[in-house]
């Protein structure tokens, strides 16, 4: 997790891309209804993302709050929220170990206005 929020806060898409299997999937609901399936597919979603960030900052400060690690054999749920003005984001992610690696396999967002 530390590895991928290191990455996303440097807007850096190579460092983003190398934390996700291959197979990954993504829910984020304020972008499209459905599932997004596959790293290319993923990979897009993220592009968007720093090329949105980059129009105003040169880098991101998405701090986890409330952080939860549960953990079992070769797959680990973990969840946070981040707080800002106005709204809640509420982050869910899968991790999979592959080959020694934790990757992600599935990513959940969602976003609470106050």
């Amino acid at each position: 997790m530390d590895r991928f929020l290191a990455a996303l806060n440097a807007l850096d898409e190579a460092r983003i891309s190398a934390c996700f299997t291959d197979d990954v999937t993504v829910f984020v609901p304020s972008l499209q209804a459905g599932r997004v399936s596959g790293k290319p597919a993923v990979n897009r979603i993220f592009h968007d993302y720093v090329e949105a960030m980059r129009r105003t900052t040169s880098h991101a400060s998405i701090v986890p709050e409330d952080l939860r690690i549960e953990m079992a054999d070769r797959l680990a749920l973990v969840s946070f929220t981040v707080h800002s003005a106005g709204s809640t984001a509420r982050r869910s992610f899968i991790f999979r170990s592959v080959n020694g690696t934790w990757l992600i396999s599935h990513f959940h967002a969602s976003n609470l206005r106050q």
